[in-house]
């Protein structure tokens, strides 16, 4: 019953992703791509419109969705590293599918149907290939738990995906797109977190689901302060983010409550100069695919982070520091007496 309930959350993580990640290429890429010219009032010169923060947020949603895919996968073949092998080199194919369906500018609805519709298919038999060659065996701990924590994490950078207006915004067209961005948010978020859960699912007890529950309340928590307040109480919603559901994942360990702390320690330790240091690749790797897609150019007082990347890799750097430390303490060998050489007496 537990592994049919595993295959069907990761088949609608997988149809979650497909059916965003159509509607963010070939719906939402275009309504928030820069065309055309703006004049310079001083001089009358004409530049090409240029992007700024934020601008290409549709492309955030398509990888995070595409990420969301790929757990389905991995949720699938229960964390076989064969599994998530084969599900990590469609993954590497579809990012490349999917800068190229933006540099060629796809659009409209009827086009969304057909991404979905092939979409499905490649997750489809990307799934039935991992489950073939794990052949029914589920992953080490190792596996299951990295893919857990970098699942979740996930879900924290989605929370950060944002539009590039000043709040509030009154525009109509500015305000569906708006709304659109939090439904399609929702369901990415959803999702992940279902995929984190199903994939510690195993180890769960009543104690443990309890702890589990209980930083997923924290992390929602630090959501609302990451997204809704704009004071100092902001950076500790982007930090709290991360740490706290990379800690739901540690609590479904066999580990000491107390254990914990010192591992959230760790974590917001590695998380300062991890952000700094994925912020400048970010922007770089950003830019590149911005160049990759000929699509305009981020201006040069802003960035153009890539926010997918940034928490993939956070997620890994975090699962790894939890990992580590939640590792069993090794079990002291029995001690044997050494009676020395028998001697003989008269």
């Amino acid at each position: 019953m537990r592994k049919n309930w595993q295959t069907i959350v990761g088949a609608l993580s997988g149809v979650t992703g497909v059916a965003i990640w159509a509607l963010a290429t070939a719906i939402y890429q275009p309504l928030m791509q820069p065309d055309g010219f703006w004049t310079d009032s001083s001089t009358g010169q004409a530049f090409p419109e240029v992007g700024s923060n934020n601008t290409y947020w549709p492309r955030d949603i398509r990888q995070l969705a595409i990420l969301l895919a790929f757990g389905g996968v991995i949720l699938i073949c229960r964390a076989n590293v064969r599994g998530i092998v084969a599900g990590a080199i469609a993954m590497i194919g579809w990012l490349g599918v999917d800068i190229w369906l933006d540099r060629i500018d796809v659009a409209g609805g009827s086009t969304a149907t057909w991404l979905a519709v092939a979409g499905i298919a490649v997750f489809s038999t990307t799934a039935v290939v991992a489950a073939r060659v794990s052949a029914g065996q589920g992953g080490p701990p190792l596996a299951r738990h990295l893919s857990a924590a970098v699942t979740a994490v996930l879900a924290t950078a989605t929370m950060v995906v944002t539009t590039p207006w000043d709040e509030p915004v009154t525009n109509p067209d500015q305000i569906q797109v708006e709304n659109g961005l939090s439904m399609l948010k929702a369901g990415l978020v959803a999702m992940f977190i279902a995929t984190a859960i199903g994939l510690v699912a195993v180890q769960l007890t009543a104690v443990r689901t309890r702890r589990v529950a209980t930083f997923v309340v924290v992390a929602a928590l630090a959501a609302w302060l990451a997204t809704a307040s704009h004071g100092p109480l902001l950076p500790v919603g982007l930090i709290g983010m991360p740490v706290a559901v990379t800690i739901a994942v540690a609590a479904a360990r066999e580990v000491p409550l107390i254990r914990l702390l010192p591992i959230a320690i760790a974590c917001c330790v590695a998380l300062l100069p991890a952000m700094i240091i994925l912020y400048i690749a970010g922007s770089a790797l950003g830019s590149a695919m911005t160049s990759l897609a000929d699509n305009p150019p981020i201006n040069a007082a802003d960035t153009d982070l890539s926010i997918a990347f940034t928490g993939l890799v956070l997620g890994l750097l975090l699962a790894s520091i939890s990992y580590v430390m939640t590792l069993p303490a090794p079990k002291p060998d029995s001690p044997s007496r050494d009676s020395g050489p028998v001697v003989n007496q008269a």
